[in-house]
């Protein structure tokens, strides 16, 4: 509507009179309007598709489609932890009580497997092979994939089965039953949010003040595998990626840490 309305504003009327001289006053024009990157790759998707139209039927002679360059959608920089921050954010957990041990366990768990807090949310007791130590979750599009564990996690995970009853019992009582391997106060399934919300207490008693989200741990974990030698397929799988180039972000994210410690450590850097 915005482009047909400025072509009536220069009274042109067939789409055959536009040429591309036109259309680049065009998005000059619109660019007075400062609309975000989201906004204007949405417009140029709009105007690419409109023009294939009235070329493919016949309404304009001029491929002015092929001029047209979409521009890309920048790329989300992922807040990623340091591994010293790792451990600070583990060992603030003390585990000397049942919420402690299960927390603790959370978090082991996120930073062994990569798992997103919705596929944790969702592990069952039946899930996880102890005698391969490792888990299958659901992610996204319902696909399941295996995530393994270290020793560490499984001492913790051992360490929260030997309590987990206690998040069952109401008045004394064992009366409840869940399949479900995170619990709540009430015996009921832990939520992402909750989870969320325990990772973010520990966060900030851990005194991490950067821009640290719960996903900065899986993050932090593909990260940590490609500094220690990971490829970059292996990665894909065990964060349960469907296209590569969604987990190539994490190579870029390391050649920009490589850069910076060549800055800092390298003695005729400065």
């Amino acid at each position: 509507l915005q482009l047909i309305n400025y072509l009536r504003r220069l009274k042109i009327s067939n789409a055959d009179q536009l040429n591309l001289e036109i259309f680049r006053k065009f998005l000059k024009f619109i660019d007075n309007f400062k609309y975000s990157k989201n906004t204007i790759i949405r417009k140029y998707s709009s105007f690419l598709n409109f023009f294939k139209f009235l070329e493919e039927n016949g309404y304009m002679e001029k491929n002015l489609s092929q001029h047209i360059i979409v521009p890309k959608k920048d790329r989300k920089i992922f807040s990623i932890m340091s591994k010293d921050e790792v451990i600070s954010l583990i060992n603030s957990v003390v585990p000397e009580n049942d919420m402690g041990k299960r927390d603790k366990a959370i978090i082991e768990i996120i930073y062994a497997t990569g798992a997103r807090v919705s596929e944790v949310e969702n592990i069952k007791i039946a899930d996880i092979d102890f005698s391969k130590n490792e888990i299958k979750v659901i992610g996204k599009g319902n696909k399941e994939r295996m995530v393994y564990l270290n020793r560490k996690a499984i001492n913790c995970l051992d360490g929260y089965l030997d309590i987990r009853k206690h998040f069952l019992q109401f008045r004394g009582e064992i009366n409840k039953k869940s399949d479900y391997l995170f619990l709540n106060k009430n015996g009921g399934r832990l939520s992402s949010r909750s989870i969320r919300k325990i990772i973010k207490k520990y966060l900030k008693k851990a005194g991490i003040n950067k821009n640290i989200t719960p996903h900065s741990i899986r993050h932090s974990f593909a990260s940590h595998l490609l500094q220690e030698g990971a490829g970059i397929r292996e990665i894909q799988e065990l964060l349960g990626h469907e296209d590569i180039s969604t987990t190539q972000i994490y190579a870029h994210l390391n050649i920009k840490k490589l850069k910076e410690d060549y800055k800092n450590f390298h003695p005729r850097a400065k």
